[in-house]
């Protein structure tokens, strides 16, 4: 027997960009988390050397919290960002099947003042001025966001690729 408990996300609220919110907690009761930490014990110093530059605390926490998988088994969590696009000014922190690419803009100033850029598949980038945790939130909540997913889910959950998980 399969029981089936409905949770109710709600929308967010207008203006909150930039407000003391944890939207790594949002994200988790979002998606119904309930996992323990999946990647602990990462070691970010030493991630951060091997990139030459410290990374968004709330990328790091999303990483330690889920692990290897996606959001709505679509936005893919890269577990290290790439750099591919590094000579752009971007690094690339999470992938779609639609060859998105989602970025932060890169600059000399704090990590977590980094503003979310999605290359799209025909090169166009497109900025955000949120966290990279308020970004995810937003695009499974907000239905009328560029990049939703919230008008083809009414629940959301993170697919882990991590066996017996």
């Amino acid at each position: 027997m399969l029981a089936v408990t409905p949770r109710k996300a709600h929308v967010l609220p207008a203006g909150t960009a930039g407000q003391d919110e944890d939207w790594v907690e949002r994200l988790i009761g979002i998606t119904g988390w309930t996992q323990a930490l999946q990647r602990p014990d990462v070691d970010w110093a030493q991630t951060e050397a091997r990139l030459g530059t410290r990374l968004p605390r709330d990328y790091k926490r999303m990483v330690e919290t889920f692990g290897e998988g996606a959001f709505d088994g679509y936005l893919q969590l890269n577990q290290e960002p790439w750099t591919d696009l590094r000579k752009e000014g971007l690094l690339i922190w999470a992938g779609t099947e639609h060859e998105n690419l989602y970025c932060w803009q890169i600059d000399d100033g704090e990590p977590d003042d980094w503003p979310v850029t999605i290359q799209t598949f025909d090169g166009e980038n497109v900025p955000f001025a949120c966290s990279t945790a308020e970004f995810v939130c937003r695009i499974l909540l907000e239905e009328d966001h560029p990049f939703t997913m919230a008008r083809y889910f009414d629940t959301h959950w993170f697919m882990t690729y991590r066996t017996g998980a």
